[in-house]
């Protein structure tokens, strides 16, 4: 099997020597065992440079050929505007709440949805059916889509590395970026995140924004459905381990510790970026070191910090005030034999990062905000007896409680917890690390990419059985087989017109009604509407035509040849005052929604309520009804943006048995909402029935919308039509 990961970089640089850390480092392990199980791996990525158009055959080759890499190429002017400028200037500080360097362009928007298009074009050149394709992070949201619209049953993941921010956060993108990404997305089997709040963050902001409401993560969008998850990244806790108790890191580690002087050693590793609080960790050493001066010359702080993004002037006004602020805590506390920080401005390989933190006492690991951060689990796993002191904004946080948790703002709160790792017992120190390194190796990188895969395989069998029932309105499987008499159920609302905000604004166009005239004028065929509506707004929209109408979900029914409705059952309704006055009660509460009353039934509606409240309102409601219908004459049911509340007996499934003649016929049931599965229940095993919409069902076949309902009316008629023919 054919992996096709797709990255913003590719895991070498332009000149194929080896990118350092990253998701090249941190998969390699994976990639290794994925090729010795004999399957194959292209990595899909801009190779961070512009190649001229002469060159780019030959360059391309020569990726493949030696480090199976396939290079999409990025124009300079794209590349910028894509990678520095959306990117970078608008959804990197978003997603980490730093909402004022936030830039929102229309042009550099326009260029991200250019890359990601240039990206799908370099996939569609590759891409064979049985591949799994696996995108990365923020760079290429909109690419799942894209070719979810070209390979419909391309198996498919996506993961983010980066936090996704709460609704109230991600809304300040514009609306026409906003829907793009989420629909982007969407494209993919899997989504994961690393942790679970950013699942749920996303989850909200596709019911905020869209009103695309889940079913336990489970994710209905245009004919398909996508999981999301939290899969928190792990490291290849072995080879860390493993070099931890080498020889060779011993040696080296014990080389660091002379040179030191045996002082403790505290330890920061980060990439130059704004969001991981290198000045204030630099401010909180300072105020450590003033507040317990007993600790001058017995400590020193090691800053390794890579370079990132030097072209960039905020990067380097950031560089520049470190800089500062080291020589600042260095002149005001040092002396001619001791001085309090080691400033390291360049990446460590890893046989000498493993060594640096075998030697730690305490470990600072305290971003802003940050998607998982690795550091701190390679640095659990490389040593036993050193503390780490960890922003409970990382990711990480949630799988390693056991640390000690800080908030990055708060300075004075990272200098007493750099003194109380410094001071902490050692026997406390290995309790601890035992607990969160156990859970580390628990949970390896290897673990994660094969859950990924796991999860994204079975998400595509759920979506190709899905996927099978779906039909086109004029195939032949949906027309009679033979001369039988026709019976057709049709529901109202969502299946003969589309959902409209109020009600009485769903109406059926003159066309539709004039094909279902012309339908019931055969003689062999009968048509009923069953619906929840009630009575007198059935008999306003089809008046004069010869259908049977069965009104509030079977409680009511009218036949093509009377004018009188008839109850199909008897009930005296005592439930309906004491739940109608709670159901007002919510209507109060939940600004755009109303009640409905019908003779039968109560119906809550809150479709043009705030999808978020009006969704919570709607389960707590389902909560407290549940509780009290037992034995008290009606039933709760959830539907398409509505509760319904209604009498034990009534049902359009009952109903509709109770209307189908006893005889050999040819049955059709058209339905959209949960109440219709009563109907796809309860009819006979060979009647044809057809869902509409995504949501699941037991009916054989599904339609995507109303308009393929009124594309099957008219397939029907010219059916009949012909076969009339062919009998004269």
């Amino acid at each position: 099997m054919r992996l096709i990961l797709v990255s913003n970089r590719l895991p070498v640089q332009w000149d194929g020597t080896p990118n350092v850390g990253g998701l090249a480092t941190g998969l390699s392990s994976f990639l290794s065992h994925w090729k010795s199980q004999g399957n194959e791996v292209l990595w899909v990525g801009w190779p961070g440079k512009s190649i001229s158009e002469k060159e780019q055959n030959h360059y391309a080759n020569q990726m493949h050929n030696e480090h199976g890499t396939i290079p999409v190429f990025l124009k300079q002017k794209l590349a910028d505007s894509f990678y520095n400028g959306f990117c970078n200037k608008t959804i990197w500080p978003l997603f980490h709440y730093f909402t004022a360097h936030c830039e929102f362009s229309d042009s550099t928007f326009n260029s991200y949805e250019e890359a990601n298009e240039e990206f799908a074009k370099k996939i569609r050149e590759i891409y064979q059916p049985g591949d799994w394709v696996w995108v990365h992070d923020y760079h290429l949201f909109l690419l799942p889509g894209i070719l979810r619209n070209e390979f419909p049953n391309i198996l498919m993941s996506f993961f983010l590395h980066i936090p996704f921010p709460t609704f109230e956060i991600f809304r300040l993108l514009p609306e026409r970026f906003r829907t793009k990404i989420l629909k982007g997305i969407l494209g993919a089997d899997l989504i994961g995140f690393h942790t679970q709040s950013y699942t749920q963050y996303f989850l909200r902001s596709l019911l905020r924004c869209l009103g695309i409401e889940n079913e336990r993560g489970i994710i209905y969008f245009q004919n398909h459905l996508t999981k999301t998850a939290a899969f928190p990244m792990g490291i290849n806790v072995e080879q860390f381990s493993k070099y931890a108790n080498s020889k060779e890191c011993d040696s080296i580690a014990n080389q660091i510790n002379t040179n030191h002087k045996n002082l403790k050693q505290i330890l920061s590793v980060d990439r130059l970026d704004y969001t991981k609080g290198v000045l204030q960790r630099l401010n909180a050493f300072e105020l450590f070191l003033k507040q317990n001066p007993d600790w001058i010359k017995r400590c020193k702080l090691v800053l390794v910090l890579v370079p990132s993004r030097t072209d960039v002037s905020s990067y380097q006004s950031m560089k520049r005030a470190i800089d500062e602020k080291v020589g600042a805590i260095n002149g005001s506390f040092g002396t001619l034999d001791w001085t309090p920080i080691l400033y390291q401005y360049k990446g460590f390989p890893f046989e000498e990062l493993v060594p640096l933190y075998k030697n730690t006492h305490v470990m600072l690991v305290t971003p802003f905000r940050d998607g998982m951060n690795l550091v701190a689990k390679e640095f659990l796993v490389s040593q036993k007896n050193g503390m780490l002191v960890l922003s409970e904004m990382a990711g990480a946080s949630a799988e390693l409680p056991e640390a000690i948790l800080v908030n990055p703002n708060d300075v004075s709160g990272m200098a007493n917890a750099i003194k109380e790792a410094i001071e902490i017992e050692e026997s406390e120190i290995l309790k601890r690390n035992e607990v969160m390194i156990s859970r580390l190796k628990e949970n390896s990188v290897m673990d994660w990419a094969n859950k990924i895969y796991y999860e994204t395989e079975e998400t595509a069998k759920r979506n190709l059985n899905f996927q099978t029932k779906s039909i086109s309105p004029k195939s032949d499987v949906l027309l009679p087989k033979s001369n039988r008499p026709i019976f057709i159920l049709f529901d109202y609302d969502g299946t003969l017109v589309p959902f409209q905000s109020l009600p009485h604004l769903a109406i059926p166009s003159k066309e539709l009604i004039e094909s279902i005239l012309q339908l019931s004028k055969f003689s062999n065929v009968s048509i009923a509407i069953i619906s929840g509506r009630d009575r007198k707004f059935l008999e306003s929209i089809f008046t004069d035509l010869p259908l049977h109408l069965i009104a509030e979900h079977g409680a009511w029914h009218k036949p093509p040849d009377l004018t009188e409705w008839n109850s199909l059952f008897y009930s005296n309704v005592d439930w309906k005052k004491e739940i109608k006055s709670h159901l007002d009660e919510f209507t109060k509460r939940v600004p755009g929604s109303f009640t409905e009353e019908k003779e039968f039934s109560l119906v809550w509606h809150f479709r043009n309520a705030d999808p978020d409240i009006g969704l919570n309102a709607a389960r707590e409601m389902l909560d407290e009804l549940s509780q009290i219908s037992s034995n008290s004459g009606f039933f709760v049911q959830r539907g398409n943006k509505i509760i319904e509340v209604r009498e034990y007996g009534t049902g359009k499934g009952k109903a509709a048995r109770k209307i189908l003649p006893d005889i050999e016929q040819e049955t059709f049931v058209f339905g959209d909402d949960t109440t219709d599965e009563d109907m796809f229940r309860e009819i006979p095993e060979n009647a044809i029935t057809v869902k509409i919409g995504k949501s699941e069902t037991i009916a054989k076949y599904r339609f995507h919308n109303t308009e393929d309902v009124h594309s099957w009316i008219g397939s029907l008629i010219n059916h009949l039509q012909a076969v009339e023919s062919n009998a004269t």
